[in-house]
This record gives C-alpha cells, sequence and structure tokens, in this order.
C-alpha cells in the first residue's frame, strides 16, 4: 500500500483506497509527533480530512487503524527486502547483509515520522500490539542466522546471538528516532554492518567488509514503509517518556 500515490481515476474504489491512505498517513504522523495515548480519532479525521462517518467504514477505532497501519508497513517492506534479497540470492552472505541493512536504514529516513509511530510508539499501544510487533522485531533473524555456516564454531554460538544482534542494530535505529535524528542513521552503517558480521566472520573481516559495502551502498526507490526490525519488545516498554512531541 502506497501511502504517497494518490489515486489516478476518481472511481469509488479509487477513493475508498484514497481515504484509507489519507488516514494511514495521518495517525501515523499524529502518533509520531503526540504519542499513541495523545490522538484521538477527532484529530485523525481532521488531519486526513475525511468525515467520522468515512473512518468508521474503514476502522472501528484508533487502535484497529493504528494496527493496519503497523501490518502495512511491516508486511510490505519484509516483502521488499525479501524480493531485494532474492535478487541478490547470488551474492556472499556478507553482501546481503550489507544491502539488508542498508535498505532498512535509507527507509527510515525517507519516512521519520512512519518510522517513529511504527518502531517506538507501537509498543505502547497494548496487548493487541505486542504479539505483532515482537514477530515484526525478529524478520532479520534467519538472515543473519546463515552467518553461522561461515564461522567453524557456528553451531556452538549461543541459540538468542542472532536476536541479540538484531536487537542491538534496532536498539540504534530507536535512539535516533526518539530524539529526531533519524537523518544520522546513515552515519551508523557502517558500525551496524560490523556489528553483525564481526561474530561471524571475525573483527577484522567484519570492518573491512563495512568499510566498503558502506560506501557502495546503491539507493534503492523508496517509498513510505520499512523494514522490520529486530529485539526485545521489553526492552522498549515505556523508553517514549522522554522523547519530543507535539502538544498542539
Amino acid at each position: 500500500m502506497a501511502v504517497n500515490t494518490a489515486p489516478a481515476a476518481v472511481t469509488r474504489a479509487s477513493a475508498h483506497r484514497d481515504q484509507r491512505r489519507r488516514i494511514l498517513r495521518a495517525i501515523a504522523e499524529l502518533v509520531a509527533k503526540r504519542g499513541y495515548a495523545d490522538v484521538t480519532v477527532e484529530l485523525i479525521v481532521k488531519r486526513a480530512r475525511v468525515s467520522y462517518k468515512t473512518f468508521y467504514k474503514h476502522f472501528s477505532g484508533k487502535e484497529e487503524c493504528f494496527i493496519e497501519l503497523f501490518d502495512s508497513a511491516s508486511g510490505s517492506t519484509e516483502k521488499a527486502i525479501r524480493e531485494r534479497l532474492e535478487e541478490a540470492k547470488g551474492e556472499g552472505w556478507s553482501d546481503r547483509v550489507v544491502l539488508a541493512l542498508g535498505l532498512w536504514i535509507e527507509r527510515i529516513v525517507a519516512e521519520p515520522l512512519i518510522a517513529r509511530a511504527v518502531i517506538v510508539e507501537a509498543p505502547t499501544v497494548g496487548p493487541s500490539m505486542l504479539e505483532r510487533y515482537e514477530r515484526a522485531t525478529k524478520a532479520f533473524v534467519p538472515l543473519f542466522r546463515e552467518g553461522r555456516e561461515l564461522n567453524p564454531r557456528g553451531a556452538e554460538l549461543p541459540a538468542t546471538v542472532e536476536d541479540t544482534l538484531s536487537g542491538s542494530v534496532f536498539w540504534s535505529a530507536y535512539q535516533r528516532l526518539i530524539v529526531g535524528e533519524a537523518d544520522r542513521l546513515p552515519e551508523l552503517l557502517p558500525e551496524l554492518i560490523e556489528l553483525v558480521l564481526r561474530t561471524y566472520l571475525g573483527q577484522a573481516e567484519a570492518a573491512r567488509i563495512a568499510r566498503a559495502g558502506s560506501a557502495g551502498q546503491p539507493t534503492p526507490a523508496l517509498t513510505w514503509q520499512f523494514p522490520p526490525v529486530q529485539g526485545s519488545i521489553e526492552a522498549f516498554r515505556g523508553s517514549t517518556g522522554g522523547a519530543a512531541r507535539e502538544t498542539g
């Protein structure tokens, strides 16, 4: 679902899609700026320029609307990453890690408000979101786990090492988003690449690939969605209290 692309022709179906697009964009921006708890349906309909009747034709309430935003963002970007990695399946594992991390960061930078809504604010929504969030945060784990085959002692690594690496990657983005510094995430790419690779390839090789890989990252076509991230949800509950938010 492309939030930034307006329908080409005004039909009942296209009008329906455009309304939904505007509603999802509105809740994303409001939640990013104000925090989930301070967003109301009234604020959403005003920002989306739709009526209450239109809003309730699409969603039963604010929570269902946010869940749709989360599912759309995480689902479509998981697909985008899978497709990009499929195209690169002939490349080495480390190259695919570089590609995945680079694409993830570029998508966050492209839409920092939506990234903040989904990455920072989603855990505050409540029980209905926790399972989705936990599942989305582990999407990189299978890719990272492939690196075990390159380490002679890969089978001896802790079973949770990929979760730990993914959590560290996620936390780096989380910290930048919560203070409004998404534009600085590209500076962290070499560090994140090295963080992931050194467990499997060793410090020196990981550092070499990180320097080369971050310098040669292609610029993919960007949409509003971004790749899912990793980490334990417990680490992030209640962590949004210090974030700057819009109050008026």
